[in-house]
């Protein structure tokens, strides 16, 4: 089952596209379907391997991240400031974050 597609559907288009050649044949099928089984196996053989790549670049875009959020923030200059509903200065104000003060 690769790529979200079910094996018994394509297997079902497969056989329903054969019925409506004139001289379906079944040539070289057994064949096929076993090749596509093989390969599905050797997929799922491959998966394991791929875990600590996969473990190294989560890490890694993590550092990454922890690292670029901790250059850009900056302590602000400013002190505590009192944040009430009705203050002038209210730094998180729509008029105060578009000013860009």
């Amino acid at each position: 089952m690769a790529k979200g597609t079910d094996m018994g559907e394509e297997l079902d288009h497969l056989m329903e596209a054969m019925r409506r050649q004139p001289q379906a044949r079944l040539d070289g099928l057994e064949g096929r379907v076993w090749a596509r089984i093989d390969g599905l196996r050797r997929t799922g053989r491959a998966m394991p391997l791929l875990t600590p790549l996969r473990a190294a670049s989560v890490m890694a875009a993590l550092g990454l991240g922890m690292l670029g959020g901790s250059l850009v923030s900056q302590p602000s200059a400013r002190g505590a400031v009192e944040v009430s509903a009705f203050s002038v200065d209210a730094h998180l104000a729509p008029s105060t974050l578009l000013d860009g003060r």
